[in-house]
């Protein structure tokens, strides 16, 4: 394992990931350990993963991977909370918190509509850039971002996305 190696990629991707992470699921701290949970998987498969053409691309699949299975337990969560929050002897200021807008709109997305539409908003990354990250072809990134554009204006949630 090549220590320089592995500390080159964590320095050219991190900030990205967390900024990723940030997009969608609104929370900096829990983009940045969404993302040292992404890089602590790249450094136990580095001697495979390391020799990779991109390994930025391996990271984001990663770190989509992470933000969808946190977003779902966030989710859990929150349905547990209002659950809760109906009974009559329950006061829990938890169910006042506001919500964040990003994953509140981009939540009823389809997880793989749901990834697409934050890497191409959230990250501003390009059609190719997206499919070459998450190894779908372009055709799928485009159909993918037409059908949530279409679920986002039916739902209010945006007039040009």
């Amino acid at each position: 394992m090549s220590a320089t190696g592995f500390e080159q990629c964590f320095r050219t991707h991190y900030a990205r990931l967390v900024a990723l992470g940030e997009s969608m699921a609104g929370d900096r701290e829990i983009a940045r350990d969404l993302a040292q949970e992404a890089f602590l998987r790249l450094h136990r498969q580095w001697d495979s993963v390391g020799g990779y053409d991109n390994v930025g691309g391996w990271l984001t699949r990663v770190m989509s991977n992470l933000l969808i299975d946190h977003h779902r337990s966030w989710v859990s969560e929150q349905r547990a909370v209002e659950r809760l929050a109906r009974r009559p002897d329950d006061r829990s200021p938890a169910a006042d918190r506001p919500r964040d807008a990003w994953p509140e709109l981009v939540g009823a997305l389809p997880r793989r509509q749901r990834v697409i539409v934050t890497l191409h908003y959230g990250e501003d990354l390009s059609v190719a850039d997206i499919a070459e990250a998450l190894d779908v072809s372009p055709n799928t990134v485009k159909s993918a971002l037409s059908k949530a554009r279409d679920v986002l204006r039916s739902r209010g949630g945006t007039n040009d996305a």
